[in-house]
């Protein structure tokens, strides 16, 4: 700081050159170099257009242009200057004149004859102020310069967050699966805090009324001893875990879904993303199927067993009366013929089975 101080600017205007030529022997003696100086207050304007000085040493009373005259236009030069401090020269020792000149924008006084210790301490004293007040006017620039840019970069920031919850929010709404989402703590889960379209399609319930239940109220599996705890830890051990449960939808109905859930952070909270997908058809139609596989199994069976038997006797009965050595009077012929008969109404019976069972089973596959 010291020797920025030293380094620093000053202008003089006096118009007494004996009183400029102390004023410089006193600077240079104490280290001060960069000095410039005139009687002439229109030079000092021109100069004051050029180059900004560190401190200007200002002599009130002159023959042309007063020293107040100077500090009002001084006055006009603009906000965006920095801070330069003003040590009026006077021999003047008038209150009113010091609080006029204070009122203009003097900083501080040095009256004639000058005490050569006064003025260097004065002029270091008001370096030293400049210095700091340049200093921290550089700070709160440089300050309000990163506040801006942070500024900005939130904004940007922002837009490209409501850019992406825009988007999500659409991509949310337009899923056709049932999602739900709910916090989660050493409590439980919460209600639900916000769900989709598609929920309040499958569900029944508006969304105010979802909001106002939670998975307690929908998941009839809950209330399975570890359940809940189980897909919990699976979710906190894997960060997602699908299961199959039976959900009541507001009407009563109950439906098979299988659930996927995932666990996240949502504002600071540990939240939980149910998605849901209607699984009831394809249940039945693999119940379906299992059955009719059951029906086409006993279908088999009954082809490869019970139909042999009737059968068999018929083709017995047959092979008997066809040998030669029957004459076709055998007292046992009405039995033979009754055996054919029964045989023939059992098969009979046992194709009708058989095609009941077909249909059954077709009936089912298309179901």
């Amino acid at each position: 700081m010291k020797k920025a101080i030293l380094n620093s600017r000053i202008f003089i205007l006096d118009d007494q050159i004996q009183n400029i030529i102390l004023l410089e022997n006193i600077l240079n003696l104490s280290g001060f170099q960069n000095i410039w100086s005139t009687t002439n207050p229109q030079d000092l304007l021109i100069q004051l257009e050029k180059s900004d000085p560190d401190i200007l040493l200002l002599d009130l009373m002159m023959p042309t242009i007063s020293g107040f005259e100077i500090l009002g236009k001084l006055n006009t030069l603009g906000e965006n200057q920095k801070f330069m401090p003003v040590l009026v020269l006077t021999a003047d020792t008038n209150p009113k004149s010091k609080e006029k000149a204070l009122k203009l924008g003097a900083s501080d006084f040095l009256t004639k004859p000058f005490d050569i210790s006064e003025v260097t301490l004065r002029i270091q004293n008001l370096l030293t102020t400049k210095y700091l007040v340049d200093q921290l006017k550089d700070h709160n620039n440089l300050l309000e310069e990163k506040v801006r840019q942070r500024t900005e970069q939130l904004q940007i920031a922002k837009e490209e967050a409501e850019k992406n919850e825009k988007k999500y929010r659409l991509l949310f709404e337009a899923n056709l699966d049932d999602i739900n989402l709910f916090y989660l703590d050493e409590n439980g889960p919460s209600k639900f805090i916000e769900t989709n379209r598609a929920s309040q399609t499958v569900l029944g319930y508006s969304k105010e009324e979802l909001l106002n239940l939670s998975i307690k109220d929908l998941d009839t599996r809950l209330s399975e001893k570890g359940y809940f705890e189980g897909t919990i830890q699976q979710m906190l051990e894997n960060g997602s875990h699908v299961v199959e449960t039976i959900i009541r939808k507001k009407d009563g109905e109950l439906r098979n879904m299988e659930v996927k859930s995932n666990i996240l952070e949502l504002e600071g909270k540990t939240a939980v993303m149910n998605i849901y997908r209607d699984i009831t058809d394809r249940i039945k139609s693999m119940e379906a199927i299992i059955n009719q596989n059951k029906a086409l199994k006993e279908i088999a069976w009954i082809q490869s067993h019970v139909v042999r038997a009737p059968l068999a006797r018929m083709m017995g009965v047959i092979d008997l009366m066809n040998n030669p050595d029957y004459e076709g009077k055998d007292p046992n012929l009405p039995k033979f013929l009754e055996i054919i008969l029964n045989s023939a109404r059992e098969l009979d019976q046992i194709i009708r089975d058989i095609s009941k069972k077909t249909f059954e089973a077709q009936k089912e596959q298309k179901f």
